[in-house]
């Protein structure tokens, strides 16, 4: 084979072989930088990630600080009485401004001179009143807001229990156990 063209140029006698070889390591090398890339790309994404759930529960846990009081630390600012109408009055207020105003089949139960929610021996003055809620709502998220209006109210409430069951139609039925209480004092 000749190794001048009639030009006077030398012919380059490189196989096509050796060319495909050389494009063939260089496309691995790139495969292989990417990916080393996207991997360290995506450890500093994970870091970031865990920088910030860690930031996140510390606020929430900064902002769930609540102060309880013994229930003897509260008994005196009990009421001495039981009105059924101003608790209705309380929860229907709640009702309407937590956003179920539209919540269906709402039902309210009281069971009076009930026994006691909680394990510690009380006084025995200390009457408890069970009140179950029952109702259909479309956004099971709204029995949260509900919970924190009910908290905010002059009665004392104790939430015992708060099932929710989601319905086949998107819907939840909502079953709420509190409790308040009256000290059976006569102050005359």
């Amino acid at each position: 084979m000749r190794k001048i063209d009639v030009f006077g140029r030398k012919i380059n006698q490189t196989k096509p072989l050796y060319l495909i070889i050389l494009v063939f390591i260089i496309v691995i090398a790139a495969y292989f930088a990417i990916v080393r890339f996207q991997a360290n790309e995506l450890q500093d994404l994970k870091d970031q990630e865990e920088e910030l759930n860690t930031q996140i529960d510390a606020i929430l846990n900064a902002n769930e600080e609540l102060s309880y009081h013994e229930i003897g630390e509260i008994i005196q600012y009990l009421p001495n009485t039981y009105n059924q109408t101003s608790i209705i009055s309380d929860l229907n207020f709640v009702k309407n401004v937590s956003g179920l105003a539209l919540a269906t089949g709402y039902q309210t139960t009281f069971t009076v001179d009930t026994t006691s929610p909680f394990e510690e021996e009380l006084p025995s003055t200390v009457r408890f009143i069970k009140i179950v809620i029952t109702m259909n709502i479309d956004d099971p998220l709204l029995i949260l807001d509900y919970v924190d209006y009910l908290i905010e109210q002059d009665q004392i409430y104790y939430l015992n229990k708060l099932n929710v069951s989601y319905l086949n139609d998107g819907h939840a039925s909502i079953q709420l156990e509190i409790y308040t209480f009256y000290n059976a004092v006569d102050i005359s």
